[in-house]
């Protein structure tokens, strides 16, 4: 990092590693060797978190990250559903979520949640659950100096995975059908333009794993992805 500022002029920096912000004892040496370099007096960074990890850290230990320059936590939240965060096996609660996001943007760090809509066994009321829980994410941070802004996926299996190996072991369907990815253009229902490039949106192997229907799972997605934008356009 240092020799990136120093030749390069860089002073912002994310971590690609599900690990960097997922384990306290990686946390703490890492804090510990950024508080002794001064990372926090020139740089910005990002990463990805986990939820349950960063459940027991203490506020000290947040405003020591905060300290250090962290700028943004991704968080896989996935769903609003408890029993449907325990069938993916997440390991943590709604309520862990909310106190998570809520002292994280309390110390002024922001946080990206990711959600996906659709997934295997899901029921309209708990796609819902989904969706409420993003509002209430939104309302929870809207006064927090950290800022709270949620990017929403439509279910689609990989191989390799704990869901897939359950689709394929229904019967139903062939591994030919879970890699048929199509491109989707969500803009036609109402996506502002400037999400049309946003790949995590446009492929979707167009498959219906639970209750709601794919025309139901794609609308909720324009829905929180339209009033994404415009949250983040308001905040800009």
């Amino acid at each position: 990092m240092s020799q990136l500022r120093a030749e390069q002029g860089v002073t912002a920096f994310r971590f690609v590693d599900d690990l960097f912000l997922g384990a306290r004892r990686i946390i703490f040496q890492m804090m510990s060797a950024f508080t002794a370099a001064g990372i926090g007096d020139w740089a910005h960074w990002d990463a990805t978190g986990r939820i349950n990890v960063l459940d027991r850290l203490t506020d000290q230990a947040l405003d020591v990250l905060a300290g250090n320059g962290l700028r943004e936590v991704a968080l896989g939240i996935e769903s609003g559903s408890e029993r449907m965060l325990a069938h993916i096996d997440k390991r943590i609660t709604p309520a862990m979520i909310r106190s998570v996001v809520r002292r994280l943007t309390a110390h002024g760090i922001a946080v990206k949640g990711y959600f996906i809509l659709g997934l295997p066994t899901e029921t309209r009321a708990e796609l819902a659950e989904t969706v409420a829980l993003v509002r209430e994410l939104w309302d929870l941070t809207e006064p927090a100096p950290g800022r709270f802004r949620a990017s929403v996926f439509e279910f689609r299996p990989y191989p390799g995975t704990p869901e897939w190996d359950r689709l394929i072991a229904t019967g139903r369907y062939t591994p030919a059908q879970l890699m048929d990815y199509t491109a989707v253009d969500l803009t036609t229902a109402g996506v502002d333009e400037a999400m049309r490039a946003r790949d995590e949106f446009n492929f979707s192997v167009g498959l219906q794993f639970g209750e709601p229907t794919v025309a139901e799972i794609r609308a909720a997605l324009v829905e929180l992805t339209h009033q994404q934008h415009a949250r983040s356009q308001e905040a800009a």
